[in-house]
């Protein structure tokens, strides 16, 4: 399929800047897989679509506050955002109209930007430890289609309620509507709540811009799954019951777990890229949200649900006035 394929028009107006309120409140979409059967409901019945001893999995990676806002001497400002530490207090960056500069602070901190001439590739040193700097300096890396800058409330907004291990640069949005209370309700059904860790990085979110989608390239992202979560998920299986994965991270690492046999209790990295005619060894059910055309998360969730239903699906989403991106409403796949 070309990259074509996978684009669509989206009213602005249904782009979430910022969550539903009170969290959990979202709108829930549910598809089923073999029936084609499309249905709009609250995101709080979720539990309605799975019995006991089914498998929840959900991503605990933490967002890091890694989005930073610099002023020079001058009051010039400069935006940006550490996307990954490649030593100590050295960081990889993505910066708007890069400049080699020089910032000094009160307090002794200061950092410089520069470029490496072979990668082309844009880097920052702080002097001090890096967490000096975020602490003070640091705010929640919203994506860019919000059209906003980040507020306090996103500290709370962008992070999930189960949210462990810090190392991410972008939310595991799909656990963005779960509460504790919700998640207590679930575990009193019996069905049961498990966690792995994949720090989201830039991969997941950049588009695709080859029109051959087979040359897509994804970047490469840590993740780590316990000893514990593959005996519960073969515990599962073994009783014939269903695996969510919450989330399409969630579901990379398992895959990629499934698909190369790796030991567990280990941190990997995986760079896959699930397209059309992958075949699903783990998940049974899919959470998630609507994602951007273009985008390697579409066409994932197209080889999970079907091209077909997938583009009926997000039809009636916008129809429905669903919301759309990481603040937006969810989709149950079944």
């Amino acid at each position: 399929m070309n990259l074509s394929d996978y684009d669509f028009d989206l009213p602005k107006e249904l782009i979430a800047d910022r969550p539903r309120r009170p969290r959990g409140t979202s709108k829930l979409l549910v598809v089923e897989k073999k029936t084609g059967k499309i249905k709009a409901t609250t995101f709080n019945r979720i539990f309605d679509y799975f019995t006991r001893k089914d498998l929840f999995i959900f991503n605990d990676t933490k967002v890091n506050p890694v989005s930073l806002s610099l002023n020079d001497e001058f009051g010039k400002q400069y935006k940006i955002l550490l996307v990954e530490e490649v030593s100590k207090n050295l960081w990889k960056i993505l910066i708007k109209k890069p400049k080699i500069k020089i910032f000094k602070f009160s307090d002794g901190l200061e950092c410089e930007i520069f470029n490496d001439p072979a990668s082309k590739e844009w880097f920052i040193k702080f002097n001090l430890e890096s967490k000096l700097f975020i602490d003070r300096f640091g705010m929640m890396p919203i994506p860019p289609y919000l059209n906003r800058e980040p507020d306090i409330n996103d500290f709370v907004d962008y992070q999930t309620v189960y949210a462990k291990k810090e190392g991410s640069i972008a939310a595991p949005t799909a656990g963005l509507h779960f509460t504790k209370d919700l998640m207590k309700k679930i575990r009193m059904k019996d069905i049961g709540l498990e966690f792995l860790t994949l720090h989201v990085g830039m991969g997941t979110f950049l588009p695709i811009k080859d029109k051959i989608i087979e040359n897509h390239k994804m970047h490469h992202e840590e993740f780590f799954i316990s000893s514990k979560l593959i005996t519960e998920i073969e515990l599962t299986k073994r009783g014939g019951n269903r695996i969510l994965t919450v989330g399409t991270t969630t579901l990379r690492a398992l895959e990629s777990y499934n698909l190369f046999a790796r030991p567990s209790d280990s941190w990997f990295k995986t760079d896959i890229f699930i397209n059309q005619g992958f075949e699903f060894g783990l998940t049974d059910a899919l959470l998630t949200n609507f994602h951007l055309p273009k985008s390697s998360l579409l066409v994932l969730i197209s080889s999970f649900l079907g091209y077909e239903l997938t583009k009926l699906s997000y039809e009636y989403a916008i129809k429905e006035k669903f919301k759309f991106y990481s603040y937006g409403d969810a989709m149950l796949i079944v």
